[in-house]
């Protein structure tokens, strides 16, 4: 069988959740059928990185976004009323070079990641797979609550074109996945079979060798997404002093990941709070934290941060929504934190309780070992598309 599959971004190096998803899914997908791989880029993509989706990929092709190529479709996507993220990867060259790419290499099945990709591939003649990943209608409800007035009003009008085009799409695709039961549920469709395909965790690439633990507290991610933003100035600006007015001492905080935002980088004028940025590594930052706190409440999707914690054996406080997600129990896998105040409280229970501590991380790994092998989390897929 052979599978194109399509993306609005290339899906190495792994510095964002949608490239983790796919690079994995693909790596999951070649042992079963010969994989062709298309993705847009706004970024010169090296050979180094499509040597390592080579591994993987039996043709590679990239479609380089230049700034006034993404200007131009930019103002398409308005007189088209198209959701802006979808209408910026939207252009007659890429669906052309989409169908030519199929057609030459006699393609079976296509799988098109995000609805970003959706209008490129929507009306070619082959079986068609789509991932939502997330409900990114409802995503920009949330990021609507953030910000100033001219955000607010540019992510309403997104999130109601989003949801709209989210619903539209649906009929012209044969397959339909996403992350999570709760983005399922939050895709506002008349008919919804959408499967639920989780994330999974690499967890011989992340484990714990030991060493010194320099912080009393992490948080990683990626932080140039708003979600991640506000929970890493919620963590040093409310959480942290509360901890320690509570402690009587000064805890020590690491923030690691890439783009940080400039609101992110300022928070290192707080005493004992240091910015990591992108690391080489990512594992650095999580090896050297004593706990994991992630107070995520504006977020979507599945946080493979929290996965890649508890395998790294971190114990990790999150709020319902993420440990929902990830079938958390709280005093089992994690501890569970609503508000700043139960995020305090929880922190302090972690710092205090050595035998709490150490059942945490037994559980969560134990746990990450059994359900959340990426080869187990994306079989859900193989049998979609009948690879």
């Amino acid at each position: 069988m052979r599978v194109l599959v399509v993306a609005s971004r290339f899906p190495y190096p792994l510095q964002k959740g949608d490239k983790l998803r796919l690079f994995h899914q693909i790596k999951s997908l070649s042992a079963y059928a010969e994989i062709y791989l298309y993705t847009t880029s706004v970024v010169d993509v090296s050979d180094e990185d499509k040597h390592e989706l080579s591994k993987y990929c039996k043709s590679i092709k990239v479609f380089h976004l230049s700034q006034a190529k993404m200007l131009s479709n930019l103002t398409q996507s308005i007189l088209t009323k198209l959701p802006l993220q979808v209408g910026l990867f939207t252009a007659k060259p890429i669906q052309n070079e989409i169908k030519e790419f199929a057609e030459a290499n006699k393609i079976d099945h296509i799988y098109c990641q995000l609805t970003r990709m959706a209008e490129n591939v929507k009306d070619l003649p082959y079986p068609k797979t789509i991932d939502y990943m997330d409900a990114f209608g409802f995503g920009m409800t949330k990021r609507a609550e953030m910000g100033g007035i001219l955000k607010r009003l540019i992510y309403t009008l997104e999130a109601k074109r989003m949801k709209k085009y989210e619903a539209e799409i649906y009929g012209k695709f044969d397959n339909h996945t996403i992350i999570t039961v709760q983005d399922k549920e939050r895709l506002e469709l008349e008919q919804n079979d959408v499967v639920i395909v989780p994330n999974g965790v690499d967890t011989e690439y992340f484990k714990n060798h030991g060493g010194i633990l320099d912080y009393d507290i992490v948080f990683v991610g990626n932080m140039g997404y708003l979600p991640n933003i506000d929970a890493a100035k919620l963590l040093v600006k409310k959480i942290l002093p509360k901890v320690n007015k509570n402690l009587g001492r000064k805890l020590s905080v690491l923030i690691a990941g890439a783009r940080p935002s400039n609101e992110v980088i300022d928070l290192a004028k707080y005493d004992n709070v240091t910015i990591g940025g992108w690391m080489e590594d990512i594992r650095s930052a999580y090896k050297n934290g004593k706990i994991f706190v992630a107070p995520i409440f504006k977020g979507i999707g599945q946080q493979n941060k929290i996965l890649e914690a508890m395998s790294m054996e971190i114990p990790c406080i999150v709020n319902d929504d993420v440990a929902i997600g990830l079938g958390l129990e709280h005093d089992q896998h994690c501890l569970i934190a609503n508000s700043v105040d139960e995020f305090v409280v929880q922190t302090i229970r972690l710092l205090e309780e050595p035998i709490l501590y150490t059942n945490l991380i037994v559980n969560a790994k134990e746990l990450v070992m059994s359900k959340f092998i990426w080869s187990k989390q994306t079989q859900g897929l193989v049998d979609l598309i009948g690879a």
